[in-house]
């Protein structure tokens, strides 16, 4: 790795490699054959998420909702999340909305500019929810995520079982390494791996 002074190389005994399929198999160029194929075997959806802050003044048809989907929109769902605030009559003004993009969609929209990206989301939240004409800020938060979801193409899943044992002193752990993937599956076998070299 490489600090303020420069490049830092390390020695150890045993090693957990936590990074995302294809960088695990950048970081280790003489992999086992069957091994660096799990690897490879292993790709990421990417999303697109845009996040807008509103300015809209008393109850909205929208507020009892956490999210919604909207399949037909240059997004696929947007999510309330000021929805858990709207119990009393006393409702706030202004709100936050945060659309979502996966697969194919992300994929077509990621060569766009933000501000093209900023237009065609708020064109499109504004088709939804007409009385945000006029009340969506120009404070727009975009995020490109290239690596979220891991998936495989059909018959190559069940390669990542050999990914699940120790290779010598090398544990891998990761998103990939259960069936439902997610943050707490990612940590969990960090935590796995952590325990099993604590073990031997």
């Amino acid at each position: 790795y490489r600090d303020v002074a420069g490049p830092v190389h390390l020695k150890a005994k045993r090693a957990v490699v936590a990074v995302p399929a294809d960088c695990a198999a950048a970081l280790m160029p003489e992999l086992p054959p069957e091994h660096r194929a799990a690897l490879e075997a292993i790709a990421y959806g990417r999303y697109m998420v845009v996040g807008f802050f509103t300015e809209e003044e008393g109850p909205q048809t929208w507020d009892e909702y956490f999210g919604i989907s909207t399949p037909q929109l240059a997004f696929q769902a947007v999510f309330n999340h000021a929805a858990a605030l709207r119990t009393g009559e006393d409702r706030q003004p202004g709100g936050a909305l945060v659309c979502f993009s996966g697969a194919g969609r992300a994929d077509d929209q990621f060569g766009l500019s933000d501000a093209e990206i900023t237009e065609l989301y708020r064109r499109n939240l504004i088709q939804l929810m007409p009385p945000l004409d006029g009340h969506i800020s120009d404070a727009v938060e975009i995020r490109r995520h290239h690596r979220v979801v891991p998936f495989w193409k059909p018959g190559d899943r069940a390669s990542v079982r050999i990914l699940r044992e120790p290779l010598g002193p090398i544990h891998f752990a990761g998103d990939y390494l259960f069936a439902t993937p997610s943050m707490a599956d990612a940590a969990a076998t960090g935590d796995r791996a952590a325990r099993a070299i604590l073990e031997n």
